[in-house]
């Protein structure tokens, strides 16, 4: 009884790692980071990547998640600078350091947006198709499964091995 009890949490652990594993990978939207030094100076500008990626693009209904890696507070305000919409889609307000802020777009386009402490540092979410599909001939790429296929593929794993411990009597379910 005992071992038939051991063997289960094993399974049941095992398929939780798992999944916890390939979660975030397979649900996460977007991820954008306020890069670390981006508050001192516009060296950022140069290199662009006050905002990393500049330009996060993802599709109608997807989430980006803003993470602040400076020491210093920053905003996400959509719009620019030097225009009169800021903060009209979205505005974070200060984002302390280590601390995220996440919005998700419903509709397809392109949006600006930039830090109000900051105005240097600017980034763009494009939501949709940016640019037509390539099309080529003769190509050797490999087909895109997706996110999801890693965590399809980990629970297969898992239901084989505990099959096969079953089945030769390693696990007593």
């Amino acid at each position: 009884m005992k071992s038939k009890t051991i063997g289960s949490l094993f399974v049941v652990l095992t398929l939780v790692v798992g999944i916890m594993a390939f979660a975030p990978s397979a649900f996460a939207d977007a991820s954008v980071t306020m890069t670390k030094g981006s508050s001192s100076g516009q060296a950022c500008v140069t290199a662009k990547n006050c905002f990393d990626p500049a330009n996060a693009q993802i599709a109608p209904g997807d989430t980006v998640t803003w993470t602040n890696a400076d020491t210093a507070s920053h905003t996400v305000t959509s719009g620019k600078p030097s225009d009169n919409q800021t903060g009209t889609v979205f505005d974070s307000g200060l984002v302390k350091a280590g601390v995220t802020f996440a919005f998700k777009f419903t509709n397809a386009g392109t949006y600006n947006y930039f830090c109000q402490v900051h105005p240097w540092m600017t980034g763009m979410v494009t939501v949709g198709t940016a640019t037509p599909p390539v099309t080529t001939t003769n190509s050797t790429a490999v087909p895109e499964f997706g996110p999801v296929a890693s965590l399809v593929l980990v629970i297969a794993i898992v239901s084989v091995v505990a099959v096969t411990a079953k089945t030769r009597g390693f696990l007593k379910l």
